[in-house]
Formats: structure tokens, sequence, C-alpha cells
């Protein structure tokens, strides 16, 4: 097991090799170190920003891309540029915002989208604006996928650009340091939470909730007046519902759950405490719970159901295309814990879907609130457990207390029209619109819960580390990590040899 120590040690040992790789001319290596320390980064949050990263991925550019000489902004024309191409993240509602600004919209993917049935309904959307033209990165070389993301911005010579990323790994990344001079860069802080690539580099952050503006301001080093904040609403992708499994009765109530599995994990295992709470009280719930599939989760789920003989009445259904309908059909949604999740949150409220919502005491992004509170102020999420099991006893018993607490969700809810103007008021003032709240985050209860998933086991990241650097490179740039490694290989084998 790596201590925060030897994970802190990991990420400078694979910054120096990035660093001395872009020393011997060798940018492709470098870029690929300088990715792999992001992942670290973003998995454990023991920083959200690093300067010599981001100075190192700017040498990078300047080595690896041909740059141009001269920049002509057109003020009518921008671009939205989107790493994730999906509709159940971001990429409707900053398209359709956009696109309705009425000024001349490329919209600029590194996903093969026109490859990908389940992108259609992007490409759908796309087709009913005369203003919107696509331009698909092609795949191949991140060098040249670079180069030739860049040669697209340059050639549309847009006057603002508006970043849908991810966090790490995004061919964004190593074009962001050399964006001409004249196109303003807007990054949408969908990733909060965690590290990401580009804090040096972009002009204005959308942020979403006064959590994620308040990282900004103490960890990642950004001024207050690059803040701009833009609660989202989640739309409605139109995909067809895939339907329930036959558990899911008229005669039962269906409590949805889900989200990154992550999300779930603390030492108590509350979350897991509360499902079982409910299922135990109430034999009219069925309990749907949807993640994505990681084996460490599948088998943890599984375990869960066996031990508790909760077989018929939790159900794993897995990661869903279809997310917006499986709310929509829903009786009742109940969040995860330690960590909920914005979207989740949202989806719920905009389909009038009540929430059940349980944070441990202390939590420092308690999102909830935050997330749905837009148009009207009220208590959604509980700090303690008999409050929560009222408000369950009342959602399970009344339809028309559902149906109540649904109505008021989806009223206090960001609505589409106000999102639409918002966006365009932001980005042609470049003042937020919407006032910068000053919220307290203890970081030490945070760094607490992403470490709990290398300690718990979920996470073994030194042969990540350790391959990457390889066995000469990790005992050059990190020797505690090589002598870990390797001594703790040797007592493995006289153990097994017993």
């Amino acid at each position: 097991m790596l201590t925060k120590r030897d994970i802190r040690s990991g990420f400078r040992a694979i910054g120096k090799k990035a660093r001395d790789a872009f020393e011997k001319g060798d940018c492709s290596a470098a870029l690929r170190c300088t990715h792999v320390c992001s992942e670290i980064a973003g998995q454990f949050n023991l920083q959200y920003a690093d300067d010599g990263l981001e100075s190192l991925l700017k040498r990078i550019a300047g080595q690896a891309l041909k740059l141009a000489e001269q920049y002509e902004p057109v003020p009518t024309r921008w671009i939205l540029y989107d790493d994730f191409c999906t509709s159940y993240v971001l990429g409707l509602q900053w398209l359709e915002a956009m696109a309705l600004s009425g000024r001349e919209l490329l919209y600029v993917t590194t996903r093969d989208i026109h490859a990908e049935s389940r992108h259609r309904n992007i490409l759908d959307r796309v087709a009913g604006y005369p203003n919107v033209r696509v331009e698909v990165i092609p795949q191949g070389d991140i060098l040249a996928r670079a180069q030739t993301l860049y040669d697209v911005v340059v050639r549309f010579q847009a006057s603002k650009i508006v970043l849908h990323k991810r966090p790490t790994g995004s061919v964004m990344d190593l074009v962001l340091p050399v964006l001409p001079a004249g196109l303003t860069s807007y990054l949408i802080n969908l990733s909060d939470q965690t590290y990401w690539l580009g804090a040096r580099s972009v002009d204005y952050c959308l942020e979403f909730r006064p959590f994620g503006a308040s990282v900004s301001l103490q960890r990642r080093g950004l001024r207050r007046e690059q803040l701009l904040m833009v609660p989202f609403y989640p739309a409605d992708d139109g995909n067809a519902f895939q339907g329930f499994p036959p558990e899911c009765t008229r005669d039962k109530i269906v409590v949805f759950s889900g989200g990154d599995f992550y999300k779930t994990l603390d030492e108590r295992r509350v979350y897991w405490h509360l499902i079982q709470t409910l299922l135990n009280r109430y034999p009219q719930v069925v309990f749907l719970f949807a993640t994505k599939n990681i084996p460490e989760g599948d088998s943890d789920i599984r375990r869960f159901i066996q031990e508790n003989h909760l077989e018929g009445r939790f159900i794993y259904i897995s990661f869903r295309p279809d997310i917006y309908q499986v709310f929509a059909h829903c009786d009742i949604y109940m969040g995860t814990s330690p960590a909920s999740g914005s979207l989740m949150t949202q989806l719920a409220a905009i389909n009038g879907k009540p929430i059940l919502q349980y944070y441990e005491p202390g939590t420092p992004d308690d999102e909830t609130e935050q997330a749905v509170c837009m148009n009207e102020t009220f208590v959604i999420s509980f700090r303690n457990e008999e409050d929560f099991l009222k408000e369950a006893d009342r959602l399970i018993a009344s339809g028309e207390y559902r149906r109540e607490q649904g109505d008021r969700l989806r009223r206090a809810m960001m609505q589409r029209d106000q999102f639409n103007s918002l966006v365009l008021k932001t980005l042609e003032t470049n003042e937020s619109q919407r006032p910068l709240e000053d919220y307290p985050v203890d970081f030490r209860i945070l760094d607490d819960r992403w470490y709990y998933l290398e300690k718990a086991g979920y996470l073994d990241t030194m042969p990540y580390i350790y391959g990457t650097l390889g066995a000469r490179d990790c005992f050059r740039y990190a020797p505690g990590l090589f002598l870990k490694r390797n001594v703790g290989k040797m007592f493995d084998k006289r153990r097994s040899a017993r």
C-alpha cells in the first residue's frame, strides 16, 4: 500500500522523467509522462494545479507544433470544443446555448462521432442550426492530432473558444497553452472536484457551484475575476427508454441511485448501510443502482446483495445510456454518499423526482442544494440518519408528497431558457452574471477521502507508477518506491514459498 508521501514521490518522479524526455527532444514521451502525472494527481487530488507541468506543456507545444505567426479574430465566430460529445454530460446544453447566440459556431470534437451511433443525437442537433458546422479531429498520434486541432482553430479565426475537455489526457492540453492572442478561452469546469491541466493557460473558468469556485480560488491559483458562475441544467437527449427489470411492478416503489462508484465509499460504508436499512424497513421498495462497470465495484455489489439476501430487491442495472428516461420512470432518487453527483441530482430535479440525500456531518462538498436551488432555496439533504429516514418514510408512504417534492425541485432548478440567456450574457461581457459566494472547504477531509480508495484496496497505484517509470528510472528518480516495491515483492515470494 502506498502512503500519501509515496504517491507524491511517484508524481514528482514521473514529472522529472517528463522533463528529461523533453530535454532529450522526445516530445511524445514527455507528453505521455505529463498525462500520467495528471492521472495520478487527478486520482488523489493532493494538489489541484501544478506550475511545473503547465510550464512543460507550453514548452512541448512550442517545440512540437508549428504555430501561426498572425491571428485576426472575427468577433462573430465562436468555437465549442468537446472531448466527450455525449448528451449525458454537457454537450447538448452548450451547443444549443451557443448556437442560439446567432454567432457562426464551429463544433470541434476529438471523438469519431460519425463512426459511433450513440452520438447521433449530437449530429441531429447540429443539423438543426444553419449557423453551426462540425469538425472532427481524426484519430492517430497525439502530437499530429494536436497540430490538426491547432490548425482547425487558427483557420476558423474565432474570437472565443469554450472548452468542454477531459481533466487529463485531452488533445487540447497541448494546444491550450499556445492558443493565439485574440482568442479568449473559457473552460467549463466540469471536474471542479479534481485536478486538471490548464489552470495557467485558460482566460476564464466557467464554474457551476460555489464549491468548485472556492477550489479554483484557493488551490488552483485562479483570480476571482477569472471565475464566471454558470450553473447548468441537464438536457433531454431523446434516447429511448430501455425499460426496468421485471421486479419493478406497479405495486412497487422504485428508488433509483447511482453515479461513479467511488462516491459510495468511506470507512463506515454509510451509503450501503442506508440502502440496507431502507430495504429492510420497506418491503414494497425495489432499489436500482447504476454505475460504470469496474471490477472492484462489481464484486462489491454482488457481495452486498448476497450477504444481505437482497436478490430481486437491490438490482444492479450497470451503465445506462438512457439515463434521462431512467429518472423519468423511477419514483425516488437517492443520492450517493459521502459524495453525490451534481448531474445526477439535477436529472432527478428536472424530471420532478424527489431526492433522498444524506451527508456525513462536516462534508465539504455537499452539493445537492448548490446544484438544484437556483430559483428557490430550501433544505434537501440531511446530516442526521434519523431525519433522513423520516423523509424516506414520508416519500415512500405518500405518492402525493412525492409529487409535491418533485414539483418543488423542478421549479427550483435552472431552466433551459435561463441557461441559454446566462451563457450568452456571460460570454458577451466576460463578467459573472451570478454572485460568487465564498464557500469554506476542508481539504483535509477531501484528501483523506480520495486516499481511502488506495488504502482500502480499490486502487493499486504502485504498478501504475512503477510501470511508467520502469525499474531503472524508478531507482533513479524515486529510490524509496523502488525499494518498497521490490522488497515487498521479495517478502511476498517468501510467504508464498512457505
